[in-house]
This record gives structure tokens, sequence and C-alpha cells, in this order.
């Protein structure tokens, strides 16, 4: 591996991100409501492609929305590019750090690498991609998706978000067709592999005091809705044996699997939104709707865990007379991210003398898309307090600067070196 080391320019890093942390802000000044194809959104990929523009890079947008831009650096146009980026949507109320951090410290590396004038062997594209977070109409990973020829269709064609404006026409606003989606597959051809840069949004590398991470594998991610039915009727006057509560067959059903979960090692689960019907103080509930989010990185651990909740439903709702119906409507396996190129994370780690480890990231990502169907890897760096999806996300200062700095050397690698360790 060459050992020549890139010169970071580290007041472009903490300028550039400044300027994307203005993009969606909360009027309140509590996080930010970049959600997708959100006029924000859209703000942030618009800013990304001219700032892309304004380091020479060439700038463009696939029929998904994702914004891409290139450095051929001397390699052929027609060679696969390594992309490195992330994602520019955010969570309501999110932080500043996740995704905006990868893609700003890409701009920032691709810059240090057109800067040392090394002939490459492959170009370098620069990728923001959208609706990573699915936080407004479920479809989480739809711009890397997409690439990857993964989606749903149909799932897609159906998404609403809470004001119930359709996927479809959100993207309509913004001069994009949903039916183009599944063209996006036919540019996979012109990608090499992808490298993300992520705060870990969790407090593993903080507490061990270790600057940086490669991640060994990727979490599998289960959405599971469960629809309980029973009868509504009057909360005073409904004898106790004949209520058909669904909201007490739901609970009974996020106590006993979360007792199941919390003894069970290598997967974790979250009861995370319920609605109820008719949703009144006085009114016994006829209906109950339970999402759950059940992640691990284990395949067989994640369809167990499936079986034993769907297992645990219909027993507990029985003493209710409910009756329970279930769908699940998000599944993205685990995807293990690329040996050879956490071997050359590890050996760049050596060479800036930056700490390391290897980590499985329990957050989705959309390396997990891309490393199906390309080789990918992700480098982590510290979260403080472990914190993420909340205003309060944060890294230092430092760790930006040692992930970016890491992001640089392993994408040069790849960038020049023969076989670039696959």
């Amino acid at each position: 591996m060459s050992h020549e080391r890139l010169n970071l320019d580290a007041d472009f890093l903490f300028r550039a991100f400044a300027e994307l942390g203005v993009i969606g802000r909360n009027p309140s000044g509590r996080g930010y409501q970049r959600l997708a194809w959100s006029q924000a959104e859209r703000d942030a990929h618009q800013w990304f492609r001219e700032r892309a523009q304004g380091l020479g890079f060439e700038a463009w947008t696939d029929p998904a929305g994702n914004s891409f831009a290139d450095f051929s650096g001397g390699a052929s146009p027609d060679e696969p590019a390594l992309a490195i980026g992330s994602h520019l949507d955010s969570v309501p109320f999110g932080g500043a750090f996740d995704g905006g951090l990868g893609v700003v410290a890409a701009l920032v590396a691709a810059k240090a690498i057109r800067d040392q004038g090394a002939t490459l062997r492959r170009p370098l594209r620069l990728a923001a991609f959208t609706d990573e977070e699915g936080a407004r109409f479920g479809t989480g990973l739809l711009g890397s998706k997409a690439l990857a020829g993964a989606l749903d269709m149909d799932l897609v064609r159906q998404a609403a978000d809470q004001n119930n404006i359709l996927l479809k026409d959100a993207m309509a606003r913004y001069g994009f067709d949903l039916e183009a989606l599944p063209s996006t597959h036919k540019l996979l051809p012109r990608f090499f592999g992808y490298l993300e840069l992520h705060i870990e949004q969790g407090p593993r590398l903080e507490q061990r005091g270790i600057a940086t991470a490669a991640v060994s594998v990727i979490t599998g991610i289960r959405h599971l809705r469960l629809e309980f039915f029973g009868q509504a009727n009057h909360a005073g006057t409904t004898p106790k044996p004949e209520r058909r509560n669904a909201l007490r067959a739901a609970a009974e059903a996020i106590a006993a699997f979360s007792r199941w979960v919390d003894n069970t090692d290598n997967l974790v689960a979250n009861p995370g939104h319920i609605t109820v019907h008719p949703n009144a103080t006085n009114v016994v509930p006829g209906e109950a709707q339970l999402d759950w989010d059940i992640r691990s990185p284990d395949p067989a651990l994640l369809d167990q865990a499936v079986n034993r909740l769907t297992s645990i439903a219909n027993e507990v709702a029985q003493p209710f007379q409910v009756t329970v119906r279930h769908h699940g409507y998000h599944d993205v396996p685990a995807c293990a991210m690329s040996e050879p190129w956490m071997r050359l994370i590890e050996e760049a780690a050596g060479d800036l003398h930056l700490s390391t480890t290897r980590l499985v990231s329990w957050a989705g990502h959309d390396a997990s898309v891309l490393g199906r169907v390309i080789p990918a890897a992700m480098i982590f760096v510290p979260s403080r307090a472990g914190v993420s999806h909340a205003p309060e996300e944060s890294s230092s200062d430092s760790a930006m600067l040692d992930g970016t700095r890491l992001l640089a050397q392993t994408a040069f690698h790849i960038l020049t070196e023969e076989g670039a360790g696959l």
C-alpha cells in the first residue's frame, strides 16, 4: 500500500460543513428537517452539486434524485468509478452529522486527491444519495436501491407521507418521474465500488477511546406491522369479560416480545409506532396498529424473531378475543462489507497513526444495499455520547478530521494502486 500522505484542507472541511448546516435547520434551532423530497433536501443536493462544480468536477443527477460529481484524474472516463459519499436527507428533528459528514468529507477527500496530482487508474465519483432515512414515505434507502436494482415498485407506487402526499407527486414537484426509478439501475456498471464515512451513531468507539472503525457487517432490518382487531365499545358500561380491547392485546405483545428480545443476543427490536382507533379515552379501543423495527446481522435470527413475534401476538390476543394480522413492509438483508477493503482501511489507519477496530453497524446505510452488487466498505468515527437521530448529535472536530483523512487515504489507494485490494 502507498504510504504517501495526502494534504487535507481542514478549513475547507469545517467551512463546507457549516454551509450545509444552514440548510434545513429548524427555525427553533432544534435539529434538522431535511425530509426526502422536501425543498430543504433538494436545496442540499443543489448545494452539493454547486460545491463540486466549484472544485472543477462534473455534477449530474440520476432518475432517482441522487446527485453525483465526477473527477477523472487522468483515468479513462469509460472505466467504472469509485464512489465516495453518503446521504443528505434527515429524520425529523435530526442532527447535522448523520449523512452530512460523509458528503462533506467526500468533497474534502476529492479535493485532496485532485490537489495531489497523481494519475488515477479509475475515476472518482462523489455521491449524495436521496431518501436514505425513509422518514417521510417509508421508502428508506430509495436512492441506493434504485441504483442497485432492488426497489419494490409496488410499495413505492403506494408510498405516501402523513399528509397523504404521494411519493409520486412529491417527486414530480421537482421534475422527477417515479416510473423512471427502475432505469437508474442501468447506471450501475459505471460504479466500481462504494466507500462511505459515517458517524457511529452509538457509544462504542467513544467508550473504548478508539478513533476509527472499519464496519464488518451492516445489520439486517425488518419492519413488521401487527394489526389487532377487537370491538369498540363504551369504556364504562361494557362488562370486563366482554371487552375486546385491541390496545390491551397490543400492549401484551409489546411486553412479551420485548422480554424475549432482552434475553436474545445479537438482536434488537423496537416497538416504535402505534395507532389506536377510535383513540378516545372513554371508548374501548377496537383497533390497534403496532409497527416493529427488528435488527440483527444474523439472517436466521431475524427470521426466528419475526416468527416469534407473530406467534406471541396471536397467543396474547386470544384472551381478549382479538384477532391479529401481520405483514412486513421493509426488509433490508444484512450485508458484509468487502474484506479486502476493510484491510485497506486498517492499513491506512496505521499509516495515519489512528487507532482502529472493526464494528457491526446496527444502523442501516446505503452501503448495505450497494454492498450486495458492488464492493463496499464503511468507516466509522465516534459519536459524542452515542447520540444520533436527535438535535444533540455531534462528533468532535478531531473525529471529523481523522475520519476524512482515513476516507481520503483509503480512496486514494483504491484509485491508484493495481488491484485496489480486490
